[in-house]
């Protein structure tokens, strides 16, 4: 039988990628004005982008490689990334959120949700090594 390899979780891409959405979550919450980053929407709104390009890479498009949909920390996965939307659409639809009250705080929010998103998709890739 024939088993199908893992796909790597922390490819150079995807760490590029980390390091840039670091950068990003620093310039939001620390309020400095960077051209391209001038608000903090705006900084939100390319955090959504980057974690969405390396859950394709590492997490979601890992997961349809293998076929392991129904995993329990595939669904933790798709919690936390529809988490990620909700506060994303909150923060410019103008909702207000239980402990988010600042697009600053959104950021913070979405930035530890993204980190969760990556534990886990590093957790989901070794428990599939063993």
């Amino acid at each position: 039988m024939k088993t199908i390899s893992q796909p790597a979780v922390l490819t150079p891409s995807i760490l590029i990628l980390a390091l840039l959405a670091a950068v990003v979550v620093f310039i939001g919450a620390t309020g400095k004005r960077v051209p391209l980053l001038s608000s903090v929407r705006m900084d939100i709104l390319l955090l959504v982008i980057i974690g969405m390009t390396m859950c394709t890479q590492g997490g979601i498009g890992r997961v349809a490689a293998t076929g392991q949909w129904s995993h329990p920390l595939s669904i933790v996965g798709y919690t936390l990334g529809g988490l990620i939307l909700l506060i994303s659409l909150a923060v410019f639809v103008g909702w207000k959120l239980p402990y988010i009250r600042t697009d600053q705080q959104a950021l913070i929010a979405i930035a530890v949700l993204i980190g969760l998103k990556v534990v886990n998709a590093v957790a989901h890739y070794l428990l599939a090594q063993t």
